[in-house]
């Protein structure tokens, strides 16, 4: 008799709820092999490779391959989230003539599509760095490939122009600006433009500037958000306007119903502290730290400095060391920030050997003294007639990954000749002479002594001056090389 097939019907076929419930079916050693078995499946997409930025920063500041070389190996594993991070990778290590070749390089590849965000991402990118013409011609370019700027490139420009230097020439050209974004039909002033330029006003402490751009945005029907509070309750508290800048911490809170957030109560701790109204600054601490809710108005890094630079500022060095411990004990750990705070607390004092302990204590935690470093040290040396130490700091420096700039020799220079140690004043300049600061400024070296040894001005030469003259030889440097 021959055997009959069997074959099951519709109804008798496992559905795809006996599989999913499969696993849970089975012994356990049998369902770890399935889910192991669905991981391992050889039609699965094998990870791409993606390239770290820190190894191609690497290769391209080596110089063993060129440029063009470099990037071409890497190009098919890289996104646009990618080359964005490479060239503000170059740019934190100023390394501004790759960051144009590279650049230049990515403009010449078929998949290169020019796109205003990426373009603003750049812009700001390079107005942090300092290289504001670099900004400026990063946004050229936008015209030059025959694209018309818009509002996001505007805004990117003018945050540019707000981290000059000289905040009141980058304020002017921000005005410039704004009032040139007026006149074009895609790129009229949004929320973001004065959100931007409330800052700027605060940075200047230029009090009728923000009540203007406050102003307008009401005409416009631009409502301000919590953002643009917090740069009009800044602005006020920069201007040591406190009774003002409660107003409108009022109505943000109480009117408008806008919930303040960490940088208001930054804003108001730091207010506070430059107006030496330490029982407000302190309330403002106890309740960030009382808030029971995460979302709310909590302290961190940036609080805890802000503590302990208004401490420092007054020479208050127990009250800054107990900020300091509360910070520790919040679990967070001291930047390179809160180390010069110490620094600059404890030199207030004339603690010098408090100082140098705790600039060793940065070394050993990995961090890299900067520029801001060595002037808070050597302004206290100066400060207390360490000359002696002082040449030390500045001869240790020449082997810092941040060299010493000519504001660091200023101050010393000043020091020298407030003191009328004029032999000291001609060997300094001499220094700066070899090492290459400001080598083709020669007028401002004859000034300098000048202003310091016949008149006794010395105040009149500002750091921000010659830090400007500095950055602006830097600048030429890097757009020689093109």
């Amino acid at each position: 008799m021959a055997s009959s097939l069997f074959i099951p019907t519709q109804s008798l076929l496992p559905t795809r709820e006996f599989f999913v419930a499969l696993p849970r079916m089975l012994p356990r050693h049998y369902s770890l092999v399935i889910h192991a078995a669905k991981r391992s499946t050889p039609n699965a997409t094998p990870p791409v490779h993606r390239p770290s930025i820190t190894s191609i920063v690497k290769t391209l500041t080596a110089g063993h391959v060129s440029v063009v070389q470099a990037l071409q190996r890497q190009a098919p594993y890289m996104r646009q989230a990618d080359w964005f991070a490479l060239l503000a990778a170059l740019g934190k290590q100023s390394k501004w003539t790759l960051i144009l070749e590279t650049f230049r390089w990515m403009q010449e590849q078929k998949w290169y599509r020019l796109d205003n965000g990426f373009h603003s991402k750049l812009i700001v990118t390079m107005g942090k760095a300092k290289q504001l013409r670099m900004a400026v011609w990063f946004f050229k370019e936008v015209k030059r490939n025959g694209h018309r700027p818009d509002t996001s490139l505007y805004n990117a420009l003018i945050t540019a122009h707000l981290q000059a230097e000289d905040k009141r020439i980058g304020f002017a050209k921000a005005l410039q600006l704004f009032e040139e974004m007026k006149t074009k039909a895609n790129c009229k002033p949004d929320l973001v433009t004065y959100n931007i330029l409330l800052r700027g006003s605060a940075q200047v402490r230029d009090i009728l500037q923000v009540e203007r751009f406050f102003e307008e945005m009401e005409v416009e029907k631009i409502h301000p958000n919590l953002i643009s509070y917090n740069g009009v309750i800044g602005a006020y508290g920069k201007a040591g306007d406190l009774v003002q800048m409660e107003k409108t911490l009022f109505t943000m809170r109480i009117l408008k119903h806008i919930k303040p957030d960490t940088v208001t109560s930054n804003t108001l701790i730091e207010s506070y502290g430059y107006g030496r109204d330490f029982v407000k600054m302190e309330q403002v601490f106890k309740s960030m730290t009382a808030a029971k809710n995460k979302q709310t108005s909590r302290p961190d890094a940036k609080t805890y400095n802000i503590l302990m630079a208004s401490y420092a500022r007054l020479g208050e060095v127990g009250k800054m060391e107990w900020s300091c411990s509360r910070m520790e004990a919040a679990n967070f750990k001291l930047n390179l920030r809160s180390y010069e705070i110490l620094m600059t607390g404890y030199g207030e004092v004339g603690a010098i050997a408090s100082m140098s302990e705790c600039f060793y204590q940065m070394l050993q935690a990995g961090m890299q003294p900067q520029k801001s470093t060595l002037n808070a040290m050597l302004r206290a040396y100066c400060k207390h007639n360490c000359f002696e130490e002082a040449e030390e700091l500045l001869n240790d420096a020449l082997g810092w990954q941040t060299r010493p700039r000519t504001s660091s020799y200023l101050i010393l220079l000043r020091a020298y000749a407030k003191e009328r140690r004029s032999s000291d004043v001609e060997m300094l300049t001499e220094r700066m002479a070899k090492v290459g600061i400001a080598p083709c400024a020669a007028t401002f070296l004859e000034a300098l002594e000048s202003f310091s040894l016949s008149c006794g001005y010395e105040e009149k030469l500002t750091e921000s001056a010659a830090e400007a003259q500095s950055d602006g030889e830097d600048e030429e440097d890097a757009f020689d090389a093109f």
